[in-house]
């Protein structure tokens, strides 16, 4: 059990490091100093700080796997395009095939005017003003089948730009991609090195230790433990006073910096 008191850590019982011994092939538990526990808890704390580092960077390297903004954004332009032609495509045939239906229209109308088969003045009449309304309307028919085939020739030509300019961009980010995938494997080795680390680490420090010094992580931004450098906390840089300094060096419990709250870790 430990109970914090003042600037301090009381620690009770005393906390044991596991060795191995391989020459009795079995477990030995002697016991840690408190400098010893600090030195741990502090070993302790630069893995996890570099586990975070490795998977804050882990996650951006998945991240950009996805694929980048601009990738992205030439794929939807040159989906958008191709949308775009098809509708083109789609008016440019309905324009013919009702300029064909025109075309069809006025024949028929043409060879009975011109068979000589309609005799009477008034239905001649109105045949012939029929076959000019038909010639006026596969004019303009003409002009619309040819305003939609510019637009299609015009899509197409966008279409085969986006294209390009998508296989540049998919050429380039295969080669960048390459790179993230290695480091990717790269991180993931690392972290896998690391924890086991850690694993190893903790299973020699007191339960009760570790849950306190995961406290003290979340509550001082990732940071437990504070070094003493130069009779000061690396943290806070608030210089401990002689007495201060003597718990840290040489007392049976954990001394917490009065400034910051961390535990201080004396390097001998």
């Amino acid at each position: 059990m430990e109970a914090q008191q003042g600037g301090t850590i009381e620690v009770q019982p005393v906390y044991f490091i596991k060795k191995a011994c391989r020459r009795l092939g079995k477990e030995i538990c002697l016991p840690m100093s408190t400098t010893q526990i600090a030195a741990a808890l502090f070993q302790l704390q630069q893995l996890d700080l570099e586990l975070e580092r490795f998977g804050a960077e882990q996650q951006a390297v998945v991240s950009s796997l996805k694929g980048t903004a601009i990738l992205q954004q030439l794929r939807s332009e040159q989906n958008m395009a191709q949308q775009q032609l098809r509708s083109a495509l789609q008016a440019q045939n309905e324009a013919e095939w009702a300029l064909e239906d025109l075309v069809n229209r006025l024949k028929t109308k043409e060879q009975r005017l011109y068979s000589g088969t309609v005799t009477n003045p008034k239905e001649l009449s109105a045949l012939q003003q029929e076959v000019q309304h038909l010639r006026e309307q596969q004019s303009r028919q003409e002009d619309k089948v040819l305003e939609t085939m510019d637009a299609a020739e015009t899509l197409q030509e966008r279409v085969q730009q986006k294209a390009e300019a998508l296989q540049r961009a998919e050429e380039a980010w295969a080669k960048e991609s390459a790179a993230l995938v290695t480091r990717r494997d790269q991180l993931e080795a690392r972290g896998q090195e690391l924890q086991t680390k850690r694993t190893q680490l903790t299973s020699g420090i007191s339960a009760d230790l570790i849950n306190r010094y995961e406290a003290l992580r979340r509550s001082k931004q990732g940071r437990a433990v504070s070094k003493v450098e130069q009779g000061s906390c690396q943290w806070c840089r608030v210089i401990l006073t002689p007495s201060e300094l003597q718990r840290v060096r040489a007392s049976t419990e954990l001394q917490m910096c009065t400034n910051c709250g961390r535990i201080l870790y004396y390097d001998r």
